[in-house]
């Protein structure tokens, strides 16, 4: 995980989002949000994820929002777009299609 100082606070998930790294995720994600900085998830080299990675994604933008933050998701993985697109939540969890290549909009 790392932190920009321009734009708020940029955060990277890599390795596998699933039920058994979920929690060490929360943890880390937990710690990693203190304060009030708007938030950019940066998920382009998560190379697995469920739907323990998906409610984990959700209760985190729950939270940022609950708290007045924005949190948008920057660079998606392969993976991660096709769960998000199969759970239809693309434009919901404000994920930045921008960087998607051709043919990738859902």
């Amino acid at each position: 995980m790392n932190e920009s100082a321009q734009s708020g606070r940029q955060i990277f998930i890599n390795g596998e989002l699933t039920i058994y790294t979920a929690s060490e995720w929360r943890d880390k994600l937990v710690n990693e949000m203190t304060g009030n900085d708007d938030i950019q998830l940066e998920l382009a080299e998560v190379s697995e994820i469920d739907s323990a990675g998906l409610q984990l994604l959700l209760a985190v933008q729950r939270q940022a929002a609950g708290e007045g933050r924005q949190l948008q998701f920057g660079q998606c993985s392969s993976v991660v777009r096709a769960l998000l697109d199969f759970a239809q939540l693309m434009q919901s969890l404000n994920v930045n299609m921008q960087n998607l290549g051709q043919g990738e909009q859902p």
